[in-house]
């Protein structure tokens, strides 16, 4: 099975385009079946948070952005897993 690795040193998942959770350090696995993404929390606005759609956001040169829709989450111990959908 293979398997990829993205890393970066931060990234934010938004709600339209409202900032809901800033992550540091973030690693996202992809493999033939699932991409997961897991970061450290730095920032958390609980209301933006816990609304639909949210969005997976990397900042890339340029002004260009990747994305990826998040179909599910869990924060816990300033510890984020999330599930993605299909880069946007």
């Amino acid at each position: 099975m293979n398997k990829a690795t993205l890393r970066g040193a931060e990234a934010v998942i938004t709600w339209g385009y409202h900032p809901a959770i800033r992550l540091g350090p973030w690693r996202v696995e992809l493999d033939a079946q699932s991409l997961t993404l897991n970061g450290k929390v730095l920032t958390t606005d609980t209301f933006r948070a816990s609304q639909q759609p949210l969005t997976f956001t990397v900042s890339r040169p340029q002004g260009l952005k990747w994305c990826w829709p998040v179909e599910s989450l869990h924060i816990a111990d300033g510890e984020l897993t999330a599930r993605l959908g299909p880069q946007e």
